[in-house]
């Protein structure tokens, strides 16, 4: 062990972080509800300003948080405040499951400790090691946990489908664990080899 590393180690001890990072993971679900009531409270910031315009005698009118609040004060219980009462429960459900609901990851982890790569990245990187080969015109990749989809146009002559298969095995092999290898090859005569 060289004496970085150990100084590293020493500190991770010392501030008691985990030696093993977090996974990335996409935004919480709770960022577009979030933005939502912003722009709601934005929208009632503005009713506030108008209110005190109106009250400095700067705009004619009634103020509208005084009207609003008359007409809660003068509402009776009626029928069709039950489904709207439900609905806002149903509503307060799904806001709270969106806060406590886990992220999906949004990376895939490589075999280097510590790093990720996105599976639009390593999609790209297949489709241009497979274009650098001979008899293949383009390539189209997908990318998941589970599986590399590659839909290559080829030349029937030359293109290999092992060939393909096998430079897209070695590009993911740089996953901690690499996704099964699926290759769909098209020729230009219009005939697909599966």
């Amino acid at each position: 062990m060289t004496q970085t590393s150990t100084q590293t180690e020493s500190l991770r001890a010392e501030s008691g972080t985990a030696t093993r990072p977090f996974a990335p993971a996409q935004h919480p679900g709770a960022a577009i509800a979030g933005a939502v009531l912003g722009v709601a409270l934005i929208g009632v910031g503005v009713t506030a300003i108008r209110d005190i315009a109106v009250r400095a005698e700067w705009l004619d009118g009634r103020e509208w948080s005084r009207t609003a609040a008359d007409w809660i004060a003068e509402l009776s219980w009626q029928d069709w405040m039950w489904p709207a009462a439900a609905g806002l429960l149903v509503v307060g459900l799904a806001l709270a499951w969106i806060a406590v609901k886990p992220r999906q990851r949004s990376h895939l982890r490589l075999a280097a400790p510590g790093l990720w790569t996105r599976p639009g990245d390593l999609a790209r990187r297949c489709s241009a090691a497979v274009t650098e080969l001979p008899g293949v015109y383009d390539a189209d990749t997908i990318v998941t946990r589970r599986k590399v989809k590659a839909i290559v146009q080829g030349r029937s002559s030359v293109a290999d489908r092992d060939l393909i298969a096998s430079t897209l095995t070695d590009v993911v092999s740089v996953l901690e664990s690499p996704p099964r290898v699926v290759v769909r090859l098209r020729f230009r005569d219009g005939r697909k080899v599966r």
